[in-house]
């Protein structure tokens, strides 16, 4: 949970991802208590429900709106991009998504509907307020049947992987759907329910016997007789090479738990065998920078982390937003307990590079990040209570730009 301070004019300071997403829009008090206030854009609907899903599962929020037979929109707003699922008397017709794997035009390529170039070049031709699903039929190049069955399993993905998330917040809206753009499916949301929470079962069956995204997938030289076209290819990536199985997830061009279903049947068939790949070390050219920088990271960490119990999440959710080409150093990575980062982890993210680019890269990631948790020193210390903080984490930063500028000769 986020936390912020009322001051004397009645202002508060939000999240950089918030503020930013609310900063075109005009808010109203959509309710108060002295408990809560909820804010929403002004002109959105009147929010009949919130909830956080850290104290209420996706699972529950679904069925009150089914059992109560709801009509109206809910928004989520999760740390991987915000969803909206549409209900029509309690049942789901319809659901968007801001990830890239639950887009219409990626399920389409997925289903083998649409060649990626063709899904290319009408995107780049669109026109302002055109959708992907009335460009296809316009051109008559998906069948309607076709965009009809691939919409649904869009949905169908979008609902089911609500169900592996564990933070973030909704809010509901009562209101009539009279919008042109939705495509009013005929499904049962009790189903839908009772499926999500069998693919989170089966999914933690799966990662128990891979223990990890990073376990090495190697073939086993078994004749590949009897097995699906999916099968089949999924085992060809690993005739020669071994791949991890999140690299063989994203070859897939299928959805992760679609992918993963796979391999284990694949594993389970003595076509692929399992091994844990060795740890990444962190040579002595490295050590000391990492050193520099977890010393600051745990500096503030202790200096702030008892005036703002939510610091760990807000930067580590800060750490999953991030663009490029920071994200490419720290994708994965999450602050440990003590607010440190885990260098062995970055390094692996690095692998390939040249050690001058890779030193580089770490002190732009690294030094972003120091300043986004100086941000949220100032706003729980104060701009005095903050200063000698802020003064000492500039001394040591400093220092880490020098170690690299030692390196270049700068």
């Amino acid at each position: 949970m986020y936390r912020v301070c009322l001051d004397d004019s009645g202002r508060v300071d939000l999240p950089r991802r918030v503020a930013a997403a609310l900063s075109s829009n005009d808010l109203a008090i959509a309710s108060s208590s002295s408990q809560h206030v909820l804010l929403a854009v002004d002109g959105a609907g009147e929010a009949s429900m919130t909830a956080s899903l850290g104290s209420m599962g996706v699972a529950d929020v679904l069925s009150f709106f089914n059992m109560f037979r709801k009509t109206g929109v809910l928004y989520l707003d999760l740390s991987d991009g915000n969803r909206q699922v549409f209900f029509q008397d309690g049942e789901i017709i319809f659901a968007t998504s801001q990830r890239f794997e639950e887009d219409l035009g990626e399920i389409l390529c997925e289903l083998g509907k649409l060649e990626r170039n063709v899904l290319t070049a009408i995107r780049s031709d669109m026109e302002e307020g055109a959708t992907l699903s009335q460009v296809l039929v316009r051109k008559n190049i998906v069948a309607a049947r076709d965009l009809w069955l691939a919409t649904r399993h869009q949905v169908e993905a979008i609902v089911y992987n609500l169900f592996s998330s564990q933070d973030g917040g909704c809010y509901f809206v009562a209101q009539e759907l009279e919008r042109d753009d939705i495509v009013r499916l005929s499904m049962s949301t009790q189903n839908l329910i009772m499926e999500g929470l069998r693919r989170v079962d089966e999914r933690a069956l799966y990662l128990r016997r891979f223990r990890s995204m990073d376990a090495l997938l190697s073939y086993t030289g078994k004749s590949p007789a009897n097995l699906s076209d999916e099968e089949k290819r999924l085992v060809s990536f690993v005739y020669s090479v071994s791949a991890t199985v999140a690299q063989l997830v994203a070859r897939s061009g299928l959805s992760e738990f679609d992918a993963l279903r796979i391999l284990y049947q694949l594993l389970e068939k003595g076509l692929v065998e399992v091994s844990q790949p060795e740890a990444v070390t962190v040579s002595s050219s490295f050590v000391e920078l990492f050193e520099v920088y977890n010393g600051v990271l745990k500096l503030l960490h202790d200096c702030v982390s008892e005036s703002t119990p939510s610091f760990l999440h807000d930067v580590n959710r800060f750490l999953s937003e991030v663009p490029h080409p920071m994200l490419y150093v720290v994708r994965g990575i999450c602050l440990e307990k003590d607010g440190v980062v885990d260098g062995r982890k970055i390094m692996k993210n690095l692998v390939g590079l040249e050690p001058l680019e890779q030193k580089k890269m770490i002190v732009e990631a690294l030094s972003e990040l120091v300043y986004m948790e100086c941000t949220i020193a100032r706003r729980a210390l104060g701009s005095q209570g903050s200063a000698e903080l802020i003064r000492r984490v500039q001394e040591i930063t400093a220092r880490a730009k020098r170690l690299v500028g030692e390196d270049t000769g700068v």
